[in-house]
């Protein structure tokens, strides 16, 4: 699975590409929405995972205009972030979101999360 990673916390970034390359994903990861936006629109992805807060384009926003873009509105999104309060989590899946994770996860069971929630 070629994952999509946008996180801009380096310590989370480094541990969840490192437990998804254990699990045999190819992940390309990136520090912020703007430029998840732009990978997105030049390689081919499986899912994209976005953080909510991250500097420059914040993952609501990115996630919304993956949606609205021809070249990937089929991408399923899914956040993986610590805004975990009802609201949060129902704007996510409102604006397209297949799933929501939220931190601290475990990096043992990540990428079996992310195959449940895109029905893999």
């Amino acid at each position: 699975m070629r994952v999509l990673l946008a996180e801009d916390e380096p310590d989370i970034q480094l541990i969840t590409r490192m437990a998804l390359e254990d699990a045999g994903c190819t992940v390309v990861a990136v520090s912020d929405g703007q430029a998840a936006i732009v990978a997105a629109q030049s390689q081919p992805f499986d899912v994209v995972l976005l953080d909510v807060m991250m500097p420059r384009v914040d993952g609501f926003t990115a996630c919304a205009r993956l949606h609205e873009d021809a070249r990937t509105c089929h991408l399923p999104v899914i956040f993986l972030t610590a805004k975990s309060q009802q609201l949060e989590v129902q704007h996510g899946i409102a604006i397209g979101a297949r799933g929501y994770i939220v931190k601290p996860f475990d990096v043992f069971t990540l990428a079996t999360r992310i195959s449940a929630i895109l029905g893999q």
